[in-house]
Order: C-alpha cells, then structure tokens, then sequence
C-alpha cells in the first residue's frame, strides 16, 4: 500500500455560495448553526463546538465550491504546495485566521488544507438528558430537557461526493490525504456504488465515514450533501418540527443508517443543496476491517425508503439508464 502524502486531522468546513444571502442565512441559522462573523460578503457560520466557522457563505450561483481539512502541521501545507497544481501558502480569511493551501481534485473541486487556526469561545448547544432505557432508570424526578426550536449544530461531520467514477475519485484523496475505506457498496459488475471512507488516526476512533465517494446517477460532479452533527436524538427530533414548521422541503428522514450507523434526518436550502442532521454515529479506528456489500443488503435499520429528490440531482438520458441499472442491482439477491 502507498503511504499518502499527508494524513489530515477532520474536515475542517465548507465554502457553499447562494444567490441570496439573506434567505440563505436565515435557511442556515434555522437548520442551527449561528453566525461567528461577516466580512464584506461572506458569511462564517459555526457550530457549538469550539472548533473554527464550518460552513463558509458567499453569494454566487447555488453549490459547494470547497471543502477543507485540517492538517496535523505547517509541513503538510508545504508538501501539498509542492505538488503539481497545488497553490502557495497564503493567510486564511475568516474570524479563526491559520494558514491554506489550495489544490483541486480529479473533477474539478477545490480541497483547502489548513492548520493553524485559532479556537473560538463556546456557545450554547443542546441541553443534555439522561435516559431511561435499556431497562435503566437515570432520569428521576425530572422531565426531559427538549427545547423547542432549531437543533444545535455542533460540527461538520461528513459529506459525500459524486462522480461517474467514485473508486477512481476515492483513491485520489487516499493517496493525497489519507483517507481511508471503511465500507463499499459494489453493483454486480465490480463497480462502485459507494465508497465510504474514514480518517486515518491510526489507533483513535474516529466517525465511520468523513468522504463518502458516490456514483453519480447523472454521471455529473458536485458536493451531494454535507452532513451537520447535532446534540442528540431530541434535538434532531425538535429541529425536524422546526423546519417543518417554517416550510422547508425535507429530502429524506427520519431514519438510522445501516453503514455509518448514523439517525438521519435531510433538508435542502431553498436552491435544492441537501443538509443532513445527524447524531449517533458507528466510530472505527485501524482495526476496522472493511465491507463489501452488494445494493441489495443495504438497506436501512429503521426509515423511510430515499426520496427521489435525494438520488437525483439532475434528469437526462443517463440518469434514467443507471437508475434502472441500479433498480435491476438492489432487486437481484
């Protein structure tokens, strides 16, 4: 096996641009997140946890233009600027500072790696509960505390990638960064449907999957969605009757993943770019031995079936023939 040429430490945040900022920040602070700072026309919003701005707002036309990982050292930032096509060095913008080099992958996505930004202060999340599960009573004497309202972000988790050819695509970022494979989902011919793929920590447990790389049904590129930690299962449960509440169209949910683990619950921004609130994920480390599954076994542990909005990002010839295609994959077995 190759060594990488550098192992990244998280997915730091994402830069997503809309044509209305206005809307698409109210979208955003209703899903959870809250505003760290605005410089001109940009937008850093976080989480609860103390890590950096996740998510990174500009206006333009609607859809992920970067996604970023943080790297262990100043080193790593030089051996990927040392690559062909790799950017110098430069000062990152926003409230958190650090540095960034920028490089773009196989099917045009800019990847920043950074290192160096600063903490911020903490802010309110979800408040926390016990339960009485299991045949365990830890919660006596008081009611749950469920707050009514958006969920609390605490984190970027996730996001998955699509492509025409995501095997091609995932042993790019393996051998860039690190990554991973912790599970595959194969079609009958050896093809991949999707490869999900972990940090690699080493001994540390870390989320069943940071990149998922997925076949694209329209064989075209783009972030499919990104995917949102929130406190626990009330709070993604309140979020859900919030968005519901405001009107904002839900993609997919509630449910729990059967590779990742993961409650689910989906919504898309007013331009269609899909967010996933999530809690309760699998974690794995080095010793997790990866899976092939065919589409057939995979099927979720509770939920409702994947909407079509949520498999198709765009309609033409080739969307119609690879969902038959996959149809014929998941109905064999």
């Amino acid at each position: 096996m190759n060594t990488p040429i550098i192992k990244v430490k998280r997915l730091a945040y994402v830069r997503v641009s809309a044509p209305d900022l206005k809307r698409a920040e109210e979208f955003l602070c209703e899903f959870g997140f809250k505003v760290a700072s605005r410089e001109g026309n940009t937008v850093y919003l976080r989480g609860s946890d103390p890590s950096p701005p996740c998510y990174v707002l500009s206006r333009g036309a609607s859809r992920v233009t970067a996604l970023a990982f943080e790297a262990d050292e100043l080193g790593d930032l030089e051996k990927i600027a040392a690559l062909d096509g790799g950017s110098p060095i430069e000062a990152l913008d926003g409230p958190a500072g650090g540095q960034v080099v920028k490089v773009i992958d196989p099917v045009g996505m800019q990847v920043e790696i950074v290192y160096g930004q600063a903490l911020l202060e903490d802010v309110d999340s979800a408040t926390p509960h016990r339960f009485n599960m299991d045949g365990e009573r830890h919660r006596e004497g008081e009611l749950p505390a469920v707050q009514r309202g958006p969920s609390h972000v605490k984190r970027l988790g996730h996001l998955v990638l699509e492509s025409a050819d995501p095997r091609s695509l995932y042993h790019w970022y393996n051998e860039h960064f690190g990554l991973r494979k912790a599970d595959e989902v194969q079609l009958p011919d050896g093809d991949a449907m999707m490869i999900f793929s972990s940090l690699d920590r080493g001994r540390e447990f870390v989320d069943h999957h940071v990149v998922g790389f997925q076949f694209a049904v329209d064989e075209g590129a783009r972030v499919q969605h990104m995917a949102f930690e929130v406190g626990n299962f009330d709070d993604l449960m309140g979020g859900h009757e919030h968005l519901k509440r405001r009107r904002y169209k839900h993609v997919w949910g509630v449910g729990r993943h059967r590779l990742g683990g993961q409650i689910f619950d989906y919504w898309a921004n007013p331009w269609g770019v899909i967010h996933e609130h999530w809690t309760d994920t699998d974690l794995v480390n080095e010793d997790h031995v990866p899976g092939d599954m065919q589409p057939a076994e995979l099927e979720d542990y509770w939920g409702p079936a994947p909407s079509p909005r949520f498999l198709v990002a765009r309609w033409n010839f080739k969307t119609v023939r690879n969902l038959l295609r996959l149809f014929r994959a998941k109905t064999s077995a």
